[in-house]
């Protein structure tokens, strides 16, 4: 059960959902990393997500299939919200839908494969959050 300070917390947070679309990819090397979205680095690997201009910057090893969508999420309390990321998984995984879910320092990024961004954008809002117009991208 989520508390009831979560919901609160949502009630004041709101999302928007940006107008590109993402490509997550296993690469050997990222020539230019301010021109991707994400890059996450451990001792297997290197993943990345980027849009489709952002490929070429790439030595791809692997690509997943999907075009996905992200939900960029402004939690109204960050770190300091028992069961915020979990209230917006379940909504998710309770309708089927596969995610991709990190943190940066301020916020939430839910990647959502492209054909399912209607339903979770329905699901958030249904959740509480409130929903923002799309940032431009960023040159």
């Amino acid at each position: 059960m989520i508390p009831y300070s979560t919901q609160q917390v949502i009630a004041q947070s709101d999302f928007y959902l940006e107008t590109e679309l993402f490509y997550v990819v296993q690469a050997s090397k990222v020539h230019t990393p301010p021109l991707h979205r994400l890059i996450c680095r451990d001792e297997k690997e290197i993943t990345v997500i980027t849009t489709e201009a952002g490929l070429t910057d790439l030595d791809i090893i692997d690509r997943n299939k999907e075009q996905w969508r992200l939900f960029v999420i402004n939690c109204a309390n960050p770190f300091y919200c028992v069961g915020f990321l979990t209230a917006i998984s379940t909504a998710m995984t309770n309708a089927g839908l596969d995610i991709l879910l990190t943190s940066t320092f301020s916020r939430d990024l839910v990647f959502v494969p492209q054909q399912h961004s209607s339903q979770a954008t329905e699901l958030l809002q249904q959740l509480g959050f409130r929903q923002q117009k799309a940032l431009q991208p960023v040159a």
